[in-house]
């Protein structure tokens, strides 16, 4: 599953976000980046693509400052000076993180941000190490993430690396979340919870589940109750989405 293929199943809805309120917003963006010497950037869950891009990024790195203008154009073109094996790295542990998010409460999702130190080339075409911080600032009228802002700096470490770090934190807490976040959520659901939900993906109802299992069919209600509590689901629906998300189903 693609990095866009999570975000489409926020299942952000046009009515749900404002882009006039977003316009000033980002208009607020572009004013603080001009300020700073960081490389700021966001991104539209909704639209699937990057949305601004500050010009700090030509100083840096050598981006060319009318694409940079017309960023939402221009498909991944910030990715494209991130050292290849770091790129992949990044990808990968982006999705990871994703997987993370969506198996918490809707009301803990845009609680985390997302911090990589990794390699990018600067305007001299050296590899440089770099850290992005990417977090949350704008939701949709649901709660649901929408607009995601990056600050991009070269890092004061500039010792060599080959593997690209990445650590993620609560904003509220603190509390610091080991980067295989993906181990965090494997244990959500029972051995029969799993079963069960494969169950219903592929179409059973309860007492064709509990036929084939050997069980009641008060038992499979149980655990259908207790699979979309865990899952922080309404219904079975949004219990297998929420499932396919966090990689239960694969």
């Amino acid at each position: 599953m693609t990095r866009e293929e999570l975000w489409s199943r926020q299942q952000i809805r046009y009515p749900d976000v404002d882009y006039d309120f977003w316009k000033e917003q980002r208009e607020s963006v572009r004013q603080l980046s001009k300020m700073s010497r960081s490389c700021f950037f966001t991104v539209d869950v909704f639209k699937c693509r990057y949305d601004f891009a500050s010009e700090n990024f030509a100083n840096t790195f050598g981006y060319n400052s009318s694409l940079l203008a017309t960023i939402e154009n221009q498909g991944d073109m910030l990715e494209e000076r991130i050292h290849p094996d770091d790129r992949t790295q990044m990808i990968e542990l982006q999705k990871k993180h994703a997987q993370f998010i969506y198996s918490l409460p809707l009301e803990n999702r845009n609680n985390y941000a997302h911090t990589f130190q990794m390699r990018m080339l600067n305007c001299k075409q050296q590899y440089v190490n770099v850290i992005s911080r990417q977090r949350v600032i704008q939701k949709d009228r649901n709660g649901k993430a929408w607009i995601i802002l990056g600050c991009m700096n070269i890092s004061p470490d500039q010792t060599p690396v080959e593997k690209i770090k990445s650590t993620v934190f609560n904003l509220k807490t603190g509390e610091i979340i080991h980067p295989l976040m993906q181990e965090r959520t494997k244990g959500i659901l029972t051995k029969k919870e799993k079963e069960i939900l494969l169950l219903i993906h592929q179409g059973y109802l309860s007492k064709e589940i509990a036929y084939k299992l050997e069980i009641s069919i008060f038992t499979v209600n149980n655990h259908r109750k207790n699979i979309l509590k865990k899952l922080h689901a309404n219904n079975a629906i949004e219990a297998i989405n929420q499932a396919a998300i966090i990689g239960l189903l694969g």
